[in-house]
């Protein structure tokens, strides 16, 4: 379901070089009364194709006040509605430098940067989750060359970087001492890594758009599979009800105040029947297009967010969803699910392919001479 709002929006989105710009032109794709203006540092991305990017601008990547000053122009020039970061780094950067802008009061709303930090660093989430006694796994934080002490902890354990990465990058399951001890031989970084209990259960997530603390806007979605097990990217979901998360996830945002968009990596823990949360993804997740066809459409309620247009709390529709890893990955073991035309259409993001497809294909030849170069160099 999509809400009526006629006036046209204009959107500016200042940070097109993002991996994450895709999914969500898929999701404004959907609202005819939308037009999407791109900045990027990136002069030959496969995004400038899209049809439904209204204008792409290329700007070498510069410092803050050069960023600012482009922002400043582009919004002037095009009579922007609303500045739209779409990835972490963008937002971020907004964040810090929001009143360097001359129209502050066209862009999206956002957390203040202390809770940003809070938030997206992984460190600082698990201390303010204890102090608001919300629930978690219980964690270590190890510094770069400190000794490290388990003692709290019981194999298994998670280990990942409290910053940066994502995709499942850098995320391991460790079983015994002698793992931590590779783990940390292996992986330099240069922040601090968490070590967490592992729960036992499933992954299950909640998506969420808010203003002052509220929830405006959610979906939850609970995981059929993964891309390579646990602890990765989700290739198939069902979008689900769960109240009890939800109480959970509506007195995490509280805390922190949040406005704007952010996905909540949690688990079921089945030993004691309750959600736990992760993480947090303090921008546009990846599958955002998979809300966007429950009837949740994300990036659009932002802009209207944005805009002071009141609506009801949005919530999905109880759907399945298989994204193109996840659609290729269940046709190689049923090869006749290809017939279900019906569900593929609605259910997968091959509709949003096959109605935009220069992005994809311009992706694909890029990807393909990237390969043929690699194999030529390599002989």
């Amino acid at each position: 379901m999509y809400l009526n709002f006629n006036k046209k929006i204009t959107v500016l989105i200042p940070d097109g070089e993002s991996p994450r710009l895709l999914s969500v032109i898929n999701c404004l794709s959907l609202v005819e009364n939308v037009e999407v203006y791109v900045m990027s540092s990136r002069r030959h991305y496969y995004m400038k194709y899209s049809r439904y990017i209204k204008s792409y601008v290329f700007y070498p990547d510069s410092n803050d006040r050069d960023w600012v000053n482009n922002i400043n122009y582009e919004v002037e020039k095009n009579d922007i509605d609303v500045i739209m970061p779409v990835f972490e780094v963008g937002f971020n950067r907004i964040i810090k430098n929001k009143n360097k802008l001359k129209e502050k009061d066209k862009l999206c709303s956002l957390p203040t940067f202390p809770n940003f930090e809070s938030a997206r660093n992984k460190d600082s989430l698990y201390r303010h989750l204890k102090a608001n006694d919300l629930p978690c796994p219980q964690s270590v934080i190890l510094e770069p060359n400190k000794p490290i002490e388990l003692a709290e902890l019981t194999f298994p354990v998670v280990a990942k970087p409290v910053e940066g990465f994502g995709a499942g990058q850098g995320i391991e399951v460790l079983s015994e001492n002698k793992d931590i001890f590779e783990y940390i031989k292996s992986h330099t970084f240069s922040c601090n890594t968490i070590f967490q209990n592992f729960i036992e259960g499933y992954d299950i997530c909640c998506n969420v758009l808010c203003k002052n603390g509220d929830i405006i806007a959610y979906s939850i979605q609970k995981a059929h599979f993964s891309e390579k097990g646990k602890l990765t990217p989700q290739l198939s979901f069902s979008f689900v009800e769960e109240e009890a998360l939800l109480q959970i996830i509506k007195k995490l945002m509280k805390s922190l105040n949040w406005s704007g968009v952010a996905n909540i990596d949690c688990r079921y823990d089945i030993d004691i029947s309750t959600f736990k949360i992760i993480e947090i993804n303090t921008r546009f997740w990846e599958n955002i297009e998979a809300s966007a066809m429950a009837g949740v459409n994300f990036p659009y309620l932002y802009c209207l967010s944005t805009l002071n247009h009141n609506f009801k709390i949005q919530k999905a529709d109880k759907i399945t969803y298989l994204n193109l890893k996840g659609l290729i990955k269940r046709l190689k073991t049923n090869p006749f699910f290809i017939i279900n035309t019906s569900y593929i259409w609605k259910n997968t993001p091959i509709s949003f392919a096959l109605r935009d497809p220069m992005p994809m294909l311009y992706k694909f030849v890029w990807r393909t001479k990237n390969i043929l170069i690699q194999k030529i160099f390599r002989k």
